[in-house]
């Protein structure tokens, strides 16, 4: 089939803010970790799930900045539960860290933090630290915490099958005129939100992990599973044909009140992405002459072959996985590059930065949608060989990042790095 006419498209665009693509979507009961907090779109995009009324967790490298910028998230949107812990993605204790110490179910995680065009560096293990830190780190991070999402996945997919049950069940009664039939009915959705609220229940967690005490814990059974059951068109679990060119009604959806169903995992590329593959023969720049910005483009092609290869394992779990390319912002990202010239590009705020990430983490417009690259708010055209004009570059995506192959290569080879002694 023709990715064209799959490509997947939203009522929002370039211009669009994270406001924006969040207004009307209901995040109460929903936890989220953003990484890289601290600075950049990481700020904005924490603050949109926060004002959405999720609670977020800042995973950031310094504490006192990240601390700041909770306080200022919490005066901007009322919203308490903002917590601040600590993550090095170039430390594999930290990263193992922060994974054992997070407690009960975990619905977005959004990988956001990154090095662009780093002087040559290696880590302790030998690493390249540009590939360790944008994908090596999220990969461990990821995987150390696909418990957490699998349990608020799972109980969501319990929520939103209980939901279907009985409204099948209480039309069916109705259409009989059977009393019986809709106390059935009610027993059966019943036990079904039960189950998912012990699926979604939290352990306590430990007292040093510095994430939330259990009191605050959300995962009841209200709130898991009623995904796009409100204001969009189609039955629960559907997500997907909203946003699709021709849908009936699409315009403005996005807008309508809503909650995710699934557990997301959304993964902060780059366009820079075409300027290579991940060389799987020399990943670390042993053999070639070290180039900063090839390195950080090989990274962001794993960023997105990791979204490829996690969405195909773990969306039987209620995991969706995709990534993206925030477009254009002058952030301190680019303090190594120094002012970028790029004549026509459309130069981003940072809210409309952190437009894509929030409309991937939060949007019951692409509830089910996996495995893809997006930018823009719509999903990237494929291109045949890397744009000379920057404009198009910014909104293309290369066959050899969305590669099944290659993503399983990368998973591979990725854990037994890992693994590593």
């Amino acid at each position: 089939m023709d990715p064209k006419e799959t490509r997947i498209t939203t009522p929002f665009d370039v211009r669009s803010t994270a406001a924006e693509v969040i207004d009307g979507v209901d995040l109460s009961g929903r936890r989220a970790v953003v990484t890289g907090a601290a600075s950049g779109i990481g700020i904005e995009t924490a603050r949109a799930l926060a004002g959405a009324g999720a609670e977020v967790t800042l995973a950031v490298r310094n504490l006192e900045a990240g601390a700041r910028v909770a306080e200022d998230i919490t005066t901007t949107t009322g919203n308490k539960r903002l917590y601040v812990a600590h993550l090095d993605l170039a430390d594999r204790a930290s990263v193992a860290a922060f994974a054992d110490g997070w407690d009960g179910p975990l619905h977005i995680l959004v990988n956001n933090a990154g090095v662009m065009a780093l002087p040559e560096g290696r880590t302790p293990e030998g690493w390249d630290r540009q590939f360790t830190v944008n994908h090596l780190g999220h990969f461990a991070l990821a995987r150390g915490l696909h418990g957490a999402l699998a349990a608020a996945g799972s109980a969501a997919a319990a929520g939103s099958a209980a939901a279907a049950a009985s409204a099948a069940a209480a039309g069916s009664a109705a259409a009989a005129g059977s009393a019986a039939a809709a106390g059935s009915a009610a027993a059966a959705a019943s036990a079904a939100a039960a189950a998912s609220a012990a699926a979604a229940r939290p352990v306590r967690p430990a007292a040093s992990a510095g994430f939330p005490g259990s009191a605050g814990f959300p995962g009841s059974a209200g709130s898991v599973g009623s995904a796009g059951s409100v204001g969009f068109p189609g039955s629960a679990g559907s997500a997907g044909s909203a946003g699709f060119p021709g849908s009936p009604g699409t315009p403005g959806t996005a807008r309508s009140p809503g909650t995710p169903a699934s557990a997301r995992i959304v993964v902060v590329s780059s366009a820079a992405h075409l300027r290579s593959p991940v060389v799987f023969d020399d990943l670390h720049f042993d053999y070639r002459p070290y180039e900063p910005m090839l390195a950080y483009g090989q990274s962001k092609t794993a960023n997105v072959l990791f979204a490829v290869g996690a969405n195909a394992r773990w969306a039987g779990d209620g995991i969706v996985v995709n990534a993206l390319s925030p477009g254009g912002i002058r952030t301190n990202l680019q303090r190594h590059v120094g002012d970028i010239a790029a004549p026509g590009v459309v130069w981003k705020t940072p809210e409309q930065g952190a437009a894509t990430s929030v409309l991937l983490a939060a949007s019951p417009l692409l509830e089910g949608v996996g495995g893809r690259y997006f930018a823009d708010c719509a999903e990237a055209e494929p291109v045949s060989r890397r744009p000379e004009d920057l404009t198009a570059m910014m909104v293309g995506v290369a066959p050899y990042a969305l590669d099944p192959e290659g993503a399983d290569r990368l998973w591979a080879t990725s854990e037994r790095l890992l693994a590593a002694d």
